[in-house]
């Protein structure tokens, strides 16, 4: 079995296709009889870890996960807003200035104290930047994961299934056409197929 990942709207947002989309890739696995299962996770710091440790007790053979960037917080200059942003690194870090959904700030910097400084994906990024690139979708490596609930989920993901030697990868997927971002969005069908190109080299590579 293979776990997909998204999460919940956050920052104001009405929806969040990271999670949409991996609710209707995993639906369409399903009805394959494909050996996908989806979840949802919280943006919130205080049950995202719980979550995690439900989730992942179990004996996936690869995990995908996928988030999408605020909005607001996308800039004309960042090169990653309109791609799918396959994440090399997850750190061992939240930023205290930035509440999650309850509207509580992390006080604690570190996510797992004393824990190494940060992970690497256990999936090259550059072989999913290609194979998403060969399929016509607009990919591009990213260096981390960032510093909110994206990076929190990649790095206890990482913590728990790297000694387990589960495959594990995080990317984030562009914005859909109604989320604003002038000029930097894909259409939700586009976004489900990058997601399903990705989950199928996941599988693939975990054989």
């Amino acid at each position: 079995m293979f776990l997909v990942c998204g999460f919940e709207p956050f920052g104001g947002m009405r929806r969040n296709p990271s999670g949409e989309a991996a609710q209707a890739v995993a639906a369409q696995a399903i009805q394959a009889l494909d050996g996908v299962e989806a979840a949802v996770l919280p943006v919130d710091y205080g049950r995202l870890g719980p979550a995690l440790d439900t989730l992942l007790a179990r004996p996936w053979r690869g995990v995908l996960l996928l988030g999408v960037r605020d909005p607001k917080q996308l800039l004309w200059a960042d090169p990653h807003r309109s791609v799918f942003a396959v994440e090399r690194v997850a750190i061992n870090y939240r930023n205290p200035g930035r509440p999650d959904n309850t509207g509580a700030a992390p006080t604690e910097l570190e996510l797992v104290p004393g824990g190494p400084a940060a992970y690497f994906a256990t999936l090259d990024p550059l072989l999913l930047v290609a194979r998403l690139k060969q399929e016509g979708l607009p990919a591009q490596a990213s260096l981390s994961a960032g510093a909110y609930l994206c990076n929190a989920s990649f790095y206890l993901a990482l913590a728990a299934l790297r000694p387990r030697g589960v495959p594990c990868i995080f990317v984030h997927v562009p914005p859909t056409p109604d989320m604003g971002v002038k000029g930097a969005s894909l259409e939700f069908e586009e976004l489900c197929r990058g997601v399903r190109v990705a989950l199928d080299h996941v599988k693939a590579v975990s054989t």
